[in-house]
C-alpha cells in the first residue's frame, strides 16, 4: 500500500512557497478560515487525478497566487508570468510498476536525490513569446497559451489511468448534492475496478443501451433518418449512482451522506490507499459522529486518511499526534505531543483544544468565574474588548493548564494562565520560575497566602463595593470546605458564578486585582 508523504506548492492560490509532510497512517489538518486546508487538499487532487487537464484555461486566473498575479502586474514581462508547481512525494513498494515514478526530477529537494513522485507545472507556453511580447508587456497574462503538464519524477508523462495510489476524496462541504454524488460515484468507480473490468463494463453498458434503444420501436423520422443514441453523451460513470438497500446514496439524508461515503470507502476490501475527507463533521449530529470517529479508528491501519477539521471532537478523539496545524505558510506537526497529554484530550470530550490551537494570544483560567470577569477587567483596563484584540479566554473546567500548554509549546503563540496559589507557596514559587524559564507562557497567581483564590483577591481589593452588593444575614455562617472566611466571602465562594454575574451586570467598575493587570499588560507587551 502506497501513500502521500510531502506536499510541496509553489504559485498556487494562497500559497507562494509551502511545503506539508503528511503522517503514514491519518493526518488531521486545522487552520483558521482561509488557512489554506482546503487547498492542500485540492492540491493532492490536481497532481493525483489531473484535476483541471481539460478545464478552459481562464480557471488559471482563480489558481495563480495573488502575490504573484501582483508581482507580475508591478513589472510586467514574460520572466514574471505566474506560474504553478506542485509536487507530491509519494511513499511506494519498490517494484517493477513503479519504477517510472523514481527519479531525481523535482524542484523540492536536493537535486540528486532519487525518490518516487509526481510534479504537475502551470507555465506560459514559451514558442509563443515573441508573438505575444507586447501583450504580456501591457500587463495582460495570456491565459490560453499556458500549459498544463504532470510529470513522474523519472521525467516520464503521467497518465491518471495509471496512478500509483487509489485516492478518494470525499467533501462534505459541497453545497451541490448531485455534483458532490456525482464526483464520489466516478471516482469510487474508478479507484474499485482495474481499467480490464471498467473498459469490459463500459463496452457492454453502450451495447445494451443501442440494444434497448432499438427495442422501444421508435417510428424512422422519414424514410433515410431516425433517432438514435448519442454514445459521446451518455456513458456509464455519468449515470452512475451506489445504492444501499435499494435506495441510491443521494437520496438519503444531508446528515447521511458523509457517514456512508466514508463507511463505503473504508470497508472495501481490496483497500484506497489514500482517502481525503473534507469536513467530516458538516451535518452529522454528535451519535453519528462518534459513528464516523469509530468506523476511522477501526480502519486507520488501512488506509491513508487526510481530514481537515473545524471540530474539537474530531482533532481530539482521532490523537492530537496526529494534527498538523497550517498557519500562514507553513506547518507545525503535533506529533511529538506526549502520549499521555494525547491519550488524556482523546478521553476529556470538553476540551477547548482547537480554540487554543487557532488563537493568536490566549488566557488560561480555572472556571466560569474568571471567564465572566476577565472580558470586563480587560476593557475596564485597556479601553478595548477581548475580541478586538484578538485573544480567546478559555476555561480549563478542571484539565491541568500544564496540559494546554505542553500542547502549545511550540506554536510561539503568548499564553497567560490565570490560577490560585490555593495557600500553597511552593506553587507562588514555581511560577516565578517557570515565568523566568518561559519567554511566551507566563503564570500569573495571588502572591500573598490572603489572596489565595480568585474570589479572595477580587473581594480584598474591591470590599466596600462588594459587602454593599452581596446580600447576606444577620448571624448566618457562610462557611466554605468548612472554614470560616467572613459572610461576604463566604458567600462569594459558595455562589461564585451568581456573584460574578451581578457584578457585570452592575455596571460599576471595580478594582482588578495586581496579577490580573500584570497579565494583561503582558499580554500586551
Amino acid at each position: 500500500m502506497g501513500c502521500v508523504k510531502k506536499l510541496y506548492i509553489d504559485g498556487f492560490k494562497r500559497f507562494n512557497h509551502f511545503e506539508i509532510e503528511f503522517n503514514e497512517r491519518l493526518s488531521i489538518l486545522v487552520g483558521e478560515n482561509e488557512a489554506g486546508k482546503s487547498t492542500i487538499l485540492e492540491a493532492i487532487m490536481v497532481v493525483l487525478n489531473q484535476q483541471y487537464w481539460n478545464a478552459d484555461k481562464s480557471v488559471l486566473q482563480d489558481l495563480f497566487n495573488l502575490e504573484n498575479i501582483k508581482c507580475f502586474q508591478d513589472s510586467p514581462c514574460i520572466a514574471n508570468l505566474p506560474r504553478i508547481i506542485i509536487e507530491l512525494d509519494l511513499e511506494l513498494d519498490n517494484i517493477p510498476q513503479f519504477i517510472d515514478f523514481y527519479g531525481p526530477c523535482h524542484v523540492n529537494g536536493s537535486s540528486t536525490d532519487e525518490k518516487y513522485g509526481i510534479k504537475f507545472e502551470c507555465k506560459f507556453d514559451e514558442d509563443f513569446s515573441e508573438e505575444l511580447a507586447d501583450s504580456i508587456n501591457d500587463g495582460k497574462i495570456p491565459f490560453e497559451y499556458y500549459l498544463l503538464t504532470w510529470q513522474t519524477y523519472a521525467n516520464l508523462p503521467y497518465k491518471v489511468a495509471k496512478r500509483p495510489i487509489k485516492n478518494l476524496f470525499i467533501d462534505t462541504s459541497e453545497t451541490s448534492k448531485s455534483s458532490a454524488f456525482n464526483y464520489f460515484n466516478r471516482a469510487l468507480f474508478s479507484n474499485l475496478y482495474n481499467n480490464a473490468t471498467k473498459l469490459k463494463a463500459k463496452h457492454t453498458f453502450r451495447e445494451k443501451l443501442n440494444t434497448s434503444f432499438e427495442a422501444v420501436e421508435l417510428p424512422d423520422i422519414d424514410t433515410r433518418r431516425r433517432f438514435g443514441i448519442d454514445n459521446k453523451k451518455v456513458v456509464l460513470e455519468s449515470v452512475l449512482s451506489v445504492y444501499e438497500d435499494s435506495i441510491p446514496l443521494e437520496n438519503k439524508g444531508s446528515g447521511m451522506e458523509s457517514l456512508i461515503k466514508t463507511q463505503i470507502a473504508l470497508e472495501r476490501e481490496e483497500g484506497l490507499d489514500t482517502i481525503l475527507i473534507e469536513e467530516p463533521e458538516n451535518h452529522l449530529c454528535f451519535t453519528n459522529l462518534k459513528q464516523m470517529l469509530k468506523q476511522i479508528i477501526d480502519h486507520e491501519n488501512d488506509a491513508q486518511i487526510i481530514l481537515t477539521t473545524h471540530s474539537n471532537m474530531i482533532a481530539s478523539r482521532l490523537n492530537l499526534g496526529n494534527v498538523i496545524w497550517i498557519a500562514e505558510d507553513h506547518c507545525l506537526s503535533l506529533k511529538s505531543v506526549d502520549p499521555q497529554t494525547a491519550a488524556f484530550f482523546e478521553k476529556a470530550d470538553d476540551n477547548e483544544f482547537l480554540q487554543l490551537l487557532l488563537s493568536k494570544k490566549v488566557i488560561l483560567v480555572e472556571g466560569a468565574t474568571e471567564y465572566l470577569l476577565l472580558p470586563k477587567f480587560y476593557e475596564q483596563k485597556t479601553g478595548r474588548t477581548i475580541e478586538n484584540d484578538g485573544i480567546s479566554i478559555i476555561s480549563c473546567n478542571g484539565i491541568s493548564y500544564k496540559r494546554y500548554l505542553e500542547i502549545a509549546e511550540e506554536t510561539c503563540k503568548k499564553i497567560a494562565v490565570i490560577t490560585d496559589n490555593d495557600h500553597e507557596q511552593n506553587k507562588i514559587d514555581e511560577a516565578s520560575s517557570f515565568n523566568l524559564q518561559s519567554e511566551k507562557q507566563h503564570v500569573f497567581m495571588g502572591t500573598t497566602m490572603d489572596d489565595w483564590t480568585w474570589e479572595a483577591c477580587v473581594y480584598n481589593c474591591n470590599k466596600e463595593k462588594l459587602d454593599a452588593m452581596v446580600q447576606v444575614q444577620d448571624g448566618a455562617q457562610y462557611l466554605f470546605h468548612g472554614k470560616d472566611y467572613g459572610q461576604v466571602l463566604g458567600k462569594m465562594l459558595a455562589n461564585k458564578v451568581d456573584t460574578a454575574y451581578k457584578m457585570i451586570i452592575s455596571g460599576e467598575d471595580f478594582n482588578i486585582p495586581e496579577y490580573v493587570e500584570d497579565a494583561i499588560e503582558w499580554l500586551n507587551e
